[in-house]
């Protein structure tokens, strides 16, 4: 039976052989707190950062807007918008 409520992590590899790690804590659809690190570069350098604070309290069904809003003007390297939602949607379905 999977918890409602947990800490997990949620990994891919992606084709390019980047990683993006998400480690993240659920209560309910809600996140409580989300760490997200990996093989990749964003710039603004402070891009993640912003990102996770804007997933903090946030339901699981926003995180693709979410994602995409903050990412819209930045540039990337070796991850993709819809790759960051895929990890953390991982580590939801993990959660324990």
């Amino acid at each position: 039976m999977q918890a409602e409520n947990g800490t997990t992590e949620g990994k891919i590899a992606l084709k390019k052989g980047k990683l993006i790690k998400v480690r993240a804590k659920f209560r309910g659809e809600y996140i409580e707190e989300i760490r997200i690190t990996g093989d990749f570069f964003i710039y603004p350098e402070d891009t993640i950062e912003v990102l996770e604070r804007e997933l903090k309290g946030k339901r699981i069904s926003d995180v693709k807007n979410i994602i995409e809003r903050v990412m819209k003007n930045c540039e990337y390297i070796g991850v993709e918008p819809s790759d960051i939602d895929e990890a953390v949607r991982l580590a939801w379905m993990r959660r324990s």
